[in-house]
């Protein structure tokens, strides 16, 4: 259902660009956001999946994938964009080929703040939003620091997660109030980790999905690099 309403709610934006982000950390941002990807990959959907949690990168294990370089790499023009995106192939019940593009947070920067701040960033994502069909971004929480807002301008939207009897009502308006008054539109809101026993489930149960590190490469996409730079 998430995807589904994440892709009619894009139908009608500018821009791919979609980011996850909670009030506070652990509240579920980066499960939700591998998840989303690998469902919107299962169907066939072009994803790029995406890591700007630079301060505390976790993107990658969810894919099963490394972090020896990625976002920070590719900003301090160390790698090109084309070395630092990994291919990560999706399991499917039929054998088809489905997977998709991550780009892990890199190496720690002391900077990150003003790192995504960069004009860099924005032709990063947009080169990537230019090939894909959808480009998630999980980033920081919006309370504690400033990185997020920083990439909310270029985002076409944002998904905020709560934590079900954990986040506060005020924590959740604030982290609201600060992504508007950022103007990054915000797509709506996913109440996270509510007890098993607490939902009624409809026509059947859901089950989770996983990925692993393929060799396997969806046809080669135009070089990134050019763009972006």
């Amino acid at each position: 259902m998430l995807r589904s309403n994440v892709l009619v709610a894009l139908a009608d934006l500018a821009n791919p660009i979609v980011m996850l982000t909670s009030a506070q950390e652990g509240e579920g941002k980066t499960s939700t956001c591998a998840g989303l990807a690998a469902s919107m990959a299962s169907v066939g959907q072009r994803i790029v999946v995406v890591d700007f949690d630079l301060r505390h990168p976790d993107l990658h294990h969810h894919f099963a994938c490394h972090n020896e370089f990625g976002v920070t790499s590719f900003l301090l023009d160390q790698r090109p964009l084309a070395e630092c995106l990994q291919y990560c192939e999706l399991p499917t019940p039929d054998d088809e080929q489905r997977g998709l593009y991550l780009l892990a947070a890199g190496p720690p920067v002391h900077n990150p703040t003003e790192l995504l701040s960069s004009a860099r960033t924005k032709r990063l994502l947009h080169a990537l939003a230019s090939q894909a069909d959808v480009v998630l971004v999980d980033t920081p929480p919006v309370l504690p620091i400033a990185d997020t807002l920083e990439v909310g301008r270029i985002a076409a939207g944002a998904i905020l997660v709560v934590e079900a009897r954990r986040t506060e009502v005020g924590a959740a308006q604030r982290a609201k109030d600060a992504l508007i008054q950022n103007q990054t539109r915000l797509l709506g809101a996913i109440v996270n980790k509510v007890p098993r026993d607490e939902i009624e489930l409809g026509y059947g149960q859901g089950r989770s999905l996983s990925a692993g590190n393929g060799s396997t490469p969806l046809p080669a996409p135009p070089p990134l690099v050019t763009s972006a730079d």
